[in-house]
């Protein structure tokens, strides 16, 4: 303790012979080196945490973690608990001792469920193993998908019945939590509709039902009626054939045109009657032998008036059939669906403006419509891109008629207006972080100006304790202090007598007066 004192008392004689900057400048060093110091300590101890599972049901995290701290492995939650965190360096070292466990298990079981045998298990619980198996299965085929992020699916599976009438149909529901909202779209949704309705025994895909996590229906609502589904299919197909079409032909006027000039629209009309005919037809004139057969007869006779003769003579016969294939073709056609019965093509062409000087010397713009040989140019074009047929009866309308751009002359000056007035709104936020930068330094710089001024009030003068020849008065134990360079003396100015002064004075030598002076600015 008392080295320890003699040491400050040595310190604070050498601060008392420092001056103010001199002060100041041991004080930022010190902080500084302070702070340096915790700061690398902090750095060089500061454990960095990684990922090592997220978004994790409840149950799910806590296995996780509890076979973390079996295995002594520190970690971290975050997000409501469905995220742990472990050090980065012992991520992967984590994440194997967990896959070893089967852990994490997403929250589904899988047929897995059946590598355990239980002897035990009845014929009820067999089928709802299978169940739930089967579920835990599809759940995680769709959330492997990339627009999905967790998924639950829940199949009724009825009993069977004794009579066909009474048997009930498999039903499913799919319930998503999508990465982001309006995720998936149409097709993904039959994609996971179909997914399901295959992996289910006798489960049609109108008994599907897929909602997300918001409670939106994203499956067809139209269930088992196939007349309505197929509506629905129809529409869809003549909605994408007219875009089609109509885009074949807008792109081509607009390369002749510019953008802008001419709006094209096709109306379709499909044929979805589906029909089935087949026909027979036979050549008389080409013929083919099918089969052929011979059959061959020999009888002994006795020649006549030859009684005691034994001449003898054999007769034969043969006979041939002959059967021939009449050539036959069979032809079996099935129309395909939404051929093109008849397209209506509308198309509107705008003409061309000019500038042109008017009576006041003032530019005017004046509408010319295009000639007629043009417009059957163009109309031949759209004929090409639609695939334009007059067995079909097709129509074509083209129209050239001025297009109306007041709205958008009137749109150009709104954006004219918002973007001066963004313009110079930021240059007046500019300026007002300007000014309060400004402010800011002043503020500061009259505190740090009032800071070193108490500073300097309480801390001595620099040279204090030393004498005019520049020795120092007293010394420290030990310690050798270095001397300075002489202060010369300074002499105050004399000044002249202040009002205060002078009022102190006269009020010594002429108090009545003084006296008399107060009543009388009291009564006024």
């Amino acid at each position: 303790m008392d080295y320890f004192k003699q040491v400050l008392t040595r310190l604070a004689e050498i601060v008392k012979r420092m001056s103010v900057s001199q002060v100041v400048m041991l004080v930022a060093i010190v902080v500084g080196t302070v702070i340096g110091a915790v700061s690398v300590a902090g750095w060089v101890g500061k454990v960095t945490y990684q990922p090592l599972y997220t978004n994790l049901d409840p149950a799910e995290a806590a296995e996780v973690t509890r076979h973390l701290s079996d295995k002594g492995i520190a970690y971290k939650l975050s997000a409501g608990g469905a995220t742990i965190e472990v050090s980065e360096n012992g991520l992967y070292e984590a994440r194997l001792s967990l896959a070893s466990q089967g852990l994490p298990h997403s929250g589904n079981v899988g047929y897995s469920i059946f590598d355990e045998t239980n002897l035990g298990m009845t014929d009820f619980l067999q089928k709802l193993n299978f169940r739930r198996a089967l579920e835990g299965e599809l759940a995680r085929t769709i959330s492997a998908l990339n627009e999905v992020q967790t998924a639950r699916v829940h199949i009724v599976i009825p009993e069977e019945r004794l009579f066909a009438d009474h048997q009930r149909e498999a039903t499913a529901s799919v319930l998503l939590k999508l990465k982001r909202r309006g995720g998936l779209d149409k097709r993904q949704v039959n994609g996971i509709t179909h997914l399901v309705a295959s992996s289910v025994e006798g489960l049609g895909t109108g008994n599907i039902t897929i909602v997300d996590y918001a409670g939106n229906l994203l499956s067809s609502n139209t269930g088992g009626d196939q007349l309505a589904s197929l509506t629905t299919n129809q529409l869809e197909m003549t909605h994408a054939v007219e875009q089609d079409l109509a885009h074949k032909a807008q792109t081509m006027l607009d390369g002749v045109l510019g953008p802008g000039k001419a709006i094209v629209r096709v109306t379709a009309e499909l044929d979805f009657q589906q029909y089935s005919r087949t026909s027979e037809n036979y050549d008389p004139n080409m013929s083919a032998v099918r089969s052929e057969q011979k059959n061959e007869s020999s009888d002994l006779a006795t020649t006549t008036g030859l009684e005691n003769a034994e001449d003898k003579q054999d007769a034969k016969s043969e006979v041939t059939v002959t059967n021939y294939e009449i050539s036959r073709t069979v032809e079996n056609v099935v129309n395909a669906l939404g051929t093109i019965n008849r397209l209506s093509v509308a198309v509107l062409l705008d003409g061309t403006y000019n500038m042109v000087e008017g009576a006041d010397g003032v530019n005017e713009t004046i509408y010319e419509p295009r000639p007629q040989e043009e417009i059957d140019r163009l109309s031949g074009i759209v004929k090409n891109a639609v695939g334009f047929s007059s067995d079909r009866n097709d129509q074509l309308e083209v129209v050239n008629i001025a297009f109306d751009k007041s709205y958008l002359t009137d749109q150009q000056k709104m954006l004219d207006n918002q973007f001066t007035r963004e313009f110079y709104l930021d240059i007046v936020k500019k300026t007002l972080m300007v000014l309060a930068a400004l402010l800011v330094l002043l503020y500061l710089r009259k505190k740090l100006k009032r800071f070193f001024h108490g500073l300097a009030q309480i801390l001595p003068k620099a040279g204090h304790g030393y004498s005019s020849s520049g020795q120092s008065k007293s010394a420290v134990e030990g310690v050798d202090i270095p001397q300075q360079e002489e202060v010369p003396e300074i002499v105050p100015e004399k000044r002249q007598a202040k009002l205060v002064d002078q009022m102190q004075k006269a009020a010594k030598n002429d108090p009545d007066e003084i006296a008399r002076v107060i009543k009388t600015m009291m009564v006024d």
